[in-house]
C-alpha cells in the first residue's frame, strides 16, 4: 500500500537557507511527499517553492492544512533538517506491514560542532509513554496518520508548538506507538539531549486525568511527574531471610532486623504487614531480633525447604493479603520516608504493575537503574555515582523498563498472582527478570524511578553464581525476548549471549547508550 506524505514544517522564524536545505532534502527522498505544509511562510519563504526543482516537482506547496485522503501521513520536519532519502520508504513499509501503528518515530543524525567533526547519532529507545512525559526522548521528527493530525488538534497548530507538547498531544490521540531504529531525520542541531517543556507536562496532565505534581530538574532538561496517591491500600512486605548476620558501617548487625528498623523507623506508610519468610535453621538470637524489629505487624512464615529465593517469597505471598505487595530483600535500607508512596504513585497508571527504585551500593555508588537486556540481563549503570545523568539524561528520569531487581519492587497482588509469581525454576539467578518478562508478556509495563533510592548491600565484588540449568532455562524460555529488549536500540554495540557462546563483550554500556554508540556488526 502506498500512503500519501504531507510534510510539515513551521516556516516562523526559519531563514531561507534552512527550508531550501529541507526542500532539497524532499526532493531527494525516495518517495516523493505529495504535499509540502509550510505554516507562516513569509514571501521570503515563497522563493524557494518558486525554483525549478520545485515547481517541476510533484510535490504541492501550502500555507495551512489540506484536504487530505483517507491513508495520508502527517511527517513533521523542523525547518533546516533534513529527511533520510529512505525514511519515508521505511515508514510507508511499516505502516502497510502494521495497519494498527498509527505513531512513527526513529533514530536522528545530529551535526558535528564543525565540518571537521563526524556527526553523532541518537539511537533511541521503544516507545516509552512514562520517559515522554519526562522529556522529549523521541526527538523533533515524528509521523503520524492523519487522523492522529486532526484529534491531537491539526497540522499546522501542531507545527507552532513546542515539539515535547506537541508529541504528547499526539501520544494522547493516538493507538499504538512504534520506533523504527533506522536514522530518518538528518538534525541541523548540535543538541542531542531530550528537551522538556514543564507547561506541556501539566498541561498534558490535565488533559489525560493525571493527578500529579510536575516540577523541573534544576540540573537538566527533564520532569519530574509526581502522582498522587488517590488511596493507600494495605500493602504486604515480603522478607525472605536465614537471619544472616553481615557487617554493615562497620557494625555487625542481623541484616532482616536492619532492614526492618529501617522500614518502620523511615517509612510512614500507615497500612502494613510484615511476612518474614525464615528458614528452619535461622538462629535463636537472629529470630529474636527480627521479630523485635518487625514489631506488631509481623507475622512469621516458616520454611523448611532447600535455598530457593522464589520459592520464599511465593509462600510469603500465600500467607499475605494486602492489594499490593512489597518484595524486600534482608540486606536493603531505606533512605526516604516517601519511598512507598513515590513507587505507589507509579501503580496508579492501571498498565503498570510493577516499579522499583534506584538501588545504591553501601557506599553510595549505583548497583542498579534497571535492567537491560543486551542480551545478557545487566544492570544499568552499575558502579557509577548517581549524580551521573546517564545517555540521554536516562538516570534522570522515571522510564519504562524490562525489569528491575526484586531487592526492593512494589507489585499489584493482582498482576503477581496473574502471572504465577516467582518462578521456582530459578531458586537464585534470574528469577527477577523471568518475572519481569512474564508482566510484560501479559501487556504490563514496569517503571523505574530515579526518585526512590535504596541501599542494597550486596558486595560490589560477589560474581553471581550461575548455575547452568538456569542459564539454560532462561535462554531456552525467553532466548526471543532477551535479543530484543524494547527499552534499548538493535543498533547499539551489544555484548554477547552467554546461552549461546558463554562469552562477554567489554565494551563499556555507557558507550554502547551513548549518542556516537556504533552500529552492531551483524
Amino acid at each position: 500500500m502506498k500512503h500519501s506524505f504531507i510534510i510539515v514544517t513551521a516556516g516562523q522564524d526559519c531563514a531561507v537557507r534552512d527550508l531550501r536545505r529541507t526542500a532539497n532534502s524532499l526532493l531527494a527522498s525516495h518517495v516523493t511527499p505529495n504535499h509540502w505544509i509550510i505554516s507562516d511562510s513569509t514571501l521570503a519563504h515563497e522563493r524557494v517553492t518558486r525554483t525549478r526543482k520545485m515547481r517541476t516537482s510533484s510535490i504541492v506547496i501550502a500555507r495551512n492544512n489540506i484536504v487530505v485522503v483517507e491513508n495520508a501521513v502527517v511527517v513533521f520536519l523542523p525547518a533546516g533538517d533534513r529527511l533520510h532519502p529512505q525514511a519515508l520508504e521505511l515508514i510507508n513499509r511499516k505502516l502497510t506491514e502494521q495497519p494498527g501503528i498509527d505513531f512513527i518515530y526513529g533514530d536522528s543524525s545530529h551535526r558535528g560542532a564543525s565540518r571537521f567533526e563526524d556527526a553523532s547519532i541518537v539511537r533511541r529507545p521503544g516507545w516509552s509513554p512514562e520517559r515522554l512525559r519526562s522529556h522529549n526522548y523521541i526527538g523533533e521528527f515524528v509521523a503520524v496518520r492523519a487522523r492522529v493530525a486532526a484529534l491531537a488538534g491539526g497540522a499546522t497548530m501542531l507545527s507552532r508548538l513546542h515539539s515535547h507538547d506537541r508529541n504528547l498531544r499526539l501520544s494522547e490521540a493516538s493507538k499504538r506507538a512504534h520506533r523504527i531504529s533506522e536514522v530518518l531525520h538528518l538534525s541541523t542541531q548540535q543538541r542531542i539531549e531530550p528537551t522538556a517543556s514543564l507547561v506541556s507536562v501539566q498541561e498534558h496532565c490535565q488533559r489525560t486525568g493525571i493527578n500529579a505534581d510536575c516540577s523541573l530538574d534544576l540540573q537538566v532538561a527533564a520532569v519530574r511527574v509526581q502522582r498522587h496517591v488517590s488511596r493507600k491500600p494495605k500493602i504486604s512486605v515480603i522478607l525472605p531471610t536465614r537471619g544472616t548476620v553481615q557487617t554493615i558501617r562497620g557494625q555487625s548487625v542481623v541484616m532482616a532486623a536492619h532492614a526492618l528498623t529501617s522500614l518502620r523507623s523511615t517509612c510512614n506508610y500507615p497500612k502494613l504487614e510484615i511476612i518474614a519468610v525464615l528458614d528452619k535453621e535461622t538462629p535463636d538470637e537472629s529470630r529474636s531480633q527480627i521479630v523485635s524489629a518487625g514489631g506488631p505487624a509481623l507475622k512469621v512464615v516458616e520454611y523448611d525447604q532447600e535455598f530457593n529465593f522464589a520459592e520464599k517469597v511465593n509462600l510469603g505471598v500465600v500467607n499475605s493479603d494486602g492489594d499490593y505487595l512489597l518484595l524486600l530483600n534482608d540486606d536493603t535500607e531505606f533512605i526516604s520516608s516517601d519511598t512507598i508512596e513515590t513507587l505507589m504513585g507509579l501503580l496508579e497508571d492501571p498498565e503498570v504493575a510493577m516499579s522499583g527504585p534506584m538501588l545504591l551500593y553501601e557506599d553510595g555508588l549505583i548497583q542498579s537503574a534497571g535492567h537491560i537486556l543486551n542480551p545478557i540481563p545487566y544492570d544499568l549503570y552499575r558502579h557509577r555515582s548517581p549524580q551521573h545523568v546517564g545517555a540521554q539524561n536516562l538516570l534522570r528520569v522515571q522510564r519504562e523498563v524490562s525489569g528491575v531487581i526484586a531487592a526492593c519492587v512494589l507489585i499489584k497482588r493482582s498482576a503477581f498472582m496473574e502471572v504465577g509469581g516467582l518462578c521456582t525454576l530459578f531458586p537464585s539467578n534470574y528469577n527477577d527478570v523471568d518475572f519481569g518478562l512474564k508482566l510484560r508478556d501479559a501487556g504490563y509495563r514496569i517503571i523505574w524511578t530515579p526518585h526512590a533510592q535504596m541501599y542494597h548491600f550486596e558486595s560490589k565484588t560477589r560474581s553471581p553464581k550461575l548455575q547452568p540449568f538456569e542459564v539454560a532455562h532462561i535462554g531456552k524460555r525467553w532466548r526471543d525476548a532477551l535479543d530484543d529488549d524494547p527499552y534499548f536500540n538493535p543498533n547499539l554495540e551489544r555484548y554477547m549471549s552467554i546461552w549461546k557462546e558463554n562469552v562477554v563483550g567489554h565494551k563499556s554500556l555507557e558507550d554502547a547508550l551513548g549518542p556516537t554508540a556504533p552500529i552492531a556488526s551483524k
